[in-house]
Order: structure tokens, then sequence, then C-alpha cells
């Protein structure tokens, strides 16, 4: 717990270089096991701009993905059998695989909706958990911003 109060001390921190008019959604950390995966979800009207931020923390390289809320359903029709290898996935932005140096989607107008960002650590894409790692779980920080 102290390590994750840390970590988002120091990424609150980086953020904080950031434009006085950017607005932080949400800023958080997640340890994702193997063949599972996190998404939370976001809301863009149509006078914002949106910035995803992702870094890998710790454990094992995993993917990212900013989708539309009709792709995650579909993401979850499709992997409700966890046959994450033969899933598609239409994303907006792809970070693959997450760099441990703080990566961003840059800033992006989206039609107002709800969007998701999405992080596996499953055999979908082109990183995989290694099947012979102790942890095979992967620890990434993300955050979302809008001005």
């Amino acid at each position: 717990m102290l390590k994750r109060l840390i970590l988002l001390s120091l990424l609150s921190t980086s953020l904080l270089g950031c434009d006085s008019n950017d607005d932080v959604k949400e800023l958080d950390s997640v340890l994702i096991k193997k063949n599972e995966y996190f998404s939370t979800q976001f809301n863009v009207d149509g006078n914002q701009q949106v910035n995803v931020k992702v870094s890998l923390l710790d454990n094992v390289p995993s993917e990212a993905f900013i989708i539309t809320e009709e792709e995650y359903k579909n993401w979850e029709d499709e992997t409700q059998t966890n046959d994450f290898a033969n899933a598609t996935l239409v994303s907006l932005v792809t970070f693959s695989p997450i760099p441990s140096s703080q990566t961003e989607s840059g800033w992006m107008k989206l039609d107002s909706g709800d969007y998701r960002i999405l992080i596996e650590n499953t055999a979908f894409g082109s990183v995989s958990p290694p099947s012979s790692n102790i942890s095979n779980s992967t620890n990434v920080m993300y955050s979302i911003l809008y001005k």
C-alpha cells in the first residue's frame, strides 16, 4: 500500500506540470493477474480534449487501449470464455507494450460519448504474460486528463 501511495504521489507530481486548464479525471495504479484485464470508463462531452497517460510500474509487460463503450461490450462478449488469443479489438489508441517510462496518447478531440481505457494481461495482442515467470501479474499506472 505504501508503495502505491508513493508511486501515485510521484505521478501526481509529474502531472502538476500540466497546464492549469487540465483536469485530472482519474489517476490510479492497477495490479492485473495473468489472463485478466482491467477497464475503467470515462465520458467525453463535445467541448473536451482527452489525454491518457500510462506507464508500466512492475512485473511483466502488458498492453493498453483506448476504446469506445460499444467496442468494450464486444470485447466482453468475445472473451467471456477466456479465449483472448482469438479476440478482436478496434482501438482508437494502442499502447503496446506499455513502457516503463510514462507515455501518453496526446491531446485528442473525441466525439461526445463513453469511452474506456482497457489494460490487459492476456494472450491477446502482441504482448502476452510469459509462462515461465514467477510473477505473471502486471502493475500499471494510468491517468485520464481533460482540457
